[in-house]
Formats: structure tokens, C-alpha cells, sequence
């Protein structure tokens, strides 16, 4: 009795207590709080970068066509093909066909002989030999003869002629060689003016949704050494070549610029998508396969298994139900995460 008053006694002096719990009741491990970083979703335009290929060719208004309204034969050619040519410059030398010369002596032989039978037939209505209709009739021969002949004139028809460049340009096919009789209408040449060339860029079908009329597009010669040029798309084909099994984009050139038609080139895109949601790629955490994504909720962690879309090196977009714009997703701790865990934003 004695020895266990002096036990309590010596306890309560070193101070410590000790409770004694009833057997069978563990103690309860103390609650987890996992400390976290956040970052909002947000939503954004994706601009991608868009490399495409192709050539320079003509604009459908380049194209000029050197022709004749009667049959000619060429006696001389000036060019060769692909020359660069001045507006005015001499292409060809021609003389009349034959059935063309012979239209032209039977317009100015029909013209004097419609001039002397109206100066004759002045001379008798003035003696009263002849009427005011066979006067009319006269006078209207007369026009008609001075037209015909002054038509074949205005056209060009000479004895000898010349074909001049109606515009700067470069030749681009020569259909007729010396010698060579040509009908009437058929074309001599052809010419592609040099200020209003494009480029034809061939594109892929799936990228068709971001391509637009008016996009700016930058433009390098696979030559090198020359400077980049700028310019815009004018036309987005609907159609796949069959050719090259892509989608002809058009781009319209400066009327100053260093290509050469038939040039092959470069060109990239900077394209511009509908906002799509995105997240820090911190936030996205690779897990047996799938991705997942912690956002907060009530102060606890709600795991989201996601895909993902496009990305870059900082953010990633991510696709999964309940998500929103504006929610906090953890960008860091999010490893040590377990669904349901309290967490304390830091």
C-alpha cells in the first residue's frame, strides 16, 4: 500500500499522465490535407502553322491571246518562248492569206467603182438625167464600199504587218511558226502579263476548315536567296486534284515580285481555330492509360478522365464532361492526389 502511494506520488511529479483506453478501440490516424496549386481553364483560339507547296502560274486574267480577224501567213517569229517582252514590243511579221488579200483588192476595187458611180450619177442628176432615188442608191453603195474597206484597215490588214505585245509580259506559247498559214480568229500567241501572276498551293482535305479568302500567306522560293513575299489567298478550291490529290489554294502575288512563272515556293499559313478548352499540361497527369485532370470541389479533389486535342509546350486542350470555363484545375501536387482527398490551395 505504502509502495503505491510513493509511485503516484513520483509520477505526478515528473508531470505525465497516462490514459488507458478500453482494449479493442484503435486511436484515429489524423486527417490528410494535401497542399496545391490551381490554374483556371480557360477557353482559347488555337493558331496553327500550316506549311503547304506548289507553283507560280498565271492569273486567269494573265493570260492574252494574240490573234488576227483574217487569214495571215507569218513570215517572220521575233520570240522565243518564255522571253520576258515589253508592251509594243515586236512579236511576229505577217502578210495577208491569200483569200485575204484577195478580200482587201475587192474592197478597194468595189471602192473605186462605187466612187465613180456616185460622181456620175451627181453629174446626170444634175442635168435632170437621172432620179433622187438612183442618187440615194449611189450615195449608199458609196458608204458601204468606204466601210468595208476602212474595217479592213482599222483591223491591221496591211501588206505588211507586225504583232505587237499588248501587254508586259512573257511569252508563254508560240502556235504558229514561220511559214505557217493561220485562219482567221485562231490565236498566233500567247502571253502571261507579268504583274498579275499567283501561286497555286496544294493543301491537305482535313485542313480545309481553316483556310479562308483573304488569309495572309508567306511565300519562299525553293531557290533561295530571295527575299519572302506576302500575300493573300483569293481562291480555296472545293474540288481535289486529281493530280495531286490535294486541294488547290490560289494566292494572289503583288504586282512587283521576284518568282518566275513555273517557280516552285513555299508557303505557310497561320490559321486561326474556334476557341477550344484548354489547361496547363501540368495539369494533365498519364495514369494507366488514360489522362486525368484534378479539379476542387467542397475543399476535396474530383478526379475527370479526359483527352486530350492540340498542344504546345505550356498548355494542352482537354475534352471531358463537366468541365467549364473558369474552373480551377491542380497544376502542382496533383501527383500526390487521390480522389476525394482534402486539399489546401496554396
Amino acid at each position: 500500500m505504502f509502495v503505491a502511494a510513493g509511485l503516484i506520488a513520483l509520477l505526478g511529479a515528473a508531470g505525465t499522465v497516462f490514459v488507458l483506453r478500453a482494449p479493442g478501440r484503435p486511436a484515429k490516424p489524423p486527417s490528410v490535407v494535401a497542399a496545391v496549386r490551381v490554374a483556371p481553364l480557360r477557353m482559347v483560339p488555337v493558331r496553327r502553322r500550316l506549311i503547304t507547296y506548289g507553283r507560280v502560274v498565271a492569273a486567269p486574267s494573265a493570260l492574252q491571246a494574240v490573234t488576227e480577224p483574217f487569214a495571215v501567213a507569218v513570215t517572220g517569229v521575233n520570240v522565243n518562248l518564255g522571253q520576258p517582252v515589253a508592251r509594243g514590243a515586236a512579236l511576229m511579221t505577217l502578210v495577208p492569206a491569200a483569200d485575204t488579200r484577195l478580200a482587201l483588192l475587192r474592197a478597194q476595187t468595189d471602192y473605186r467603182v462605187a466612187k465613180l458611180m456616185l460622181a456620175e450619177t451627181r453629174e446626170r442628176y444634175a442635168l435632170r438625167l437621172a432620179t433622187r432615188s438612183q442618187l440615194l442608191a449611189a450615195e449608199r453603195g458609196f458608204d458601204d464600199a468606204q466601210v468595208a474597206l476602212r474595217l479592213l484597215h482599222r483591223e491591221g490588214l496591211r501588206p505588211h504587218m507586225e504583232v505587237k505585245a499588248p501587254v508586259r509580259g512573257v511569252v508563254s506559247r508560240i502556235f504558229a511558226q514561220e511559214g505557217a498559214i493561220v485562219p482567221a480568229g485562231q490565236p498566233l500567241m500567247e502571253l502571261v502579263a507579268r504583274d498579275r501572276l499567283e501561286v497555286r498551293l496544294g493543301a491537305e482535305p482535313e485542313d480545309m476548315g481553316n483556310l479562308r479568302s483573304g488569309a495572309r500567306v508567306t511565300l519562299q522560293s525553293f531557290a533561295g536567296g530571295r527575299e519572302r513575299v506576302r500575300g493573300r489567298v483569293s481562291v480555296v478550291s472545293r474540288v481535289v486534284n486529281p493530280a495531286t490529290h490535294m486541294v488547290d489554294v490560289f494566292v494572289a502575288l503583288p504586282p512587283v515580285n521576284p518568282y518566275l512563272l513555273g517557280e516552285y515556293v513555299e508557303g505557310r499559313f497561320v490559321t486561326t481555330s474556334p476557341p477550344v478548352l484548354v489547361a496547363p499540361r501540368a495539369a494533365v497527369l498519364p495514369v494507366d492509360h488514360r489522362r486525368i485532370l484534378y479539379t476542387i470541389a467542397n475543399g476535396r479533389a474530383v478526379a475527370h478522365v479526359v483527352h486530350i486535342g492540340l498542344r504546345n509546350h505550356h498548355i494542352v486542350q482537354v475534352i471531358g464532361a463537366h468541365l467549364r470555363p473558369g474552373e480551377p484545375v491542380v497544376v502542382l501536387g496533383n501527383y500526390e492526389l487521390k480522389p476525394g482527398m482534402r486539399v489546401k490551395v496554396t
